[in-house]
């Protein structure tokens, strides 16, 4: 079978995604080795992903939002320009990634009676 008539295995989806990580890794100062380390796999897959010749998995995609310090949805979101702005649900997940980092029950424990707080007014 040619290659012309096999059915690509990326779309434009996978290529603004790829193209999304590559900005944030340099930003960072991070080499694709350097980002492959963190993420347990070799630079050669690093730039499959930012070439978006390999689609990233949810699993991967996690992996990535902590190695780029950056939640999913801000990763997924400049992905789509046309995506609408925040929304509540959005501001939600990152609030539920953010407070999930928190490794102190007792700030944990502060945070939940704050927001409690603030949500009764």
């Amino acid at each position: 079978m040619a290659a012309e008539s096999r059915t690509p295995r990326s779309g434009a989806t996978d290529v603004a995604l790829g193209e999304r990580i590559r900005r944030r890794r340099r930003e960072l100062g991070l080499s694709q080795s350097a980002l492959g380390g963190k993420l347990g796999i070799t630079f050669q897959q690093v730039q499959k992903y930012e070439n978006g010749a390999n689609r990233v998995s949810a699993s991967m995609l996690v992996k990535l939002s902590e190695a780029l310090a950056m939640p999913v949805m801000q990763i997924l979101h400049d992905v789509d320009p046309a995506a609408p702005p925040t929304d509540p649900e959005s501001d939600a997940a990152l609030l539920l990634a953010a407070f999930g980092k928190i490794r102190s029950p007792e700030i944990r424990a502060a945070i939940l009676t704050l927001l409690t707080g603030l949500s009764t007014r």
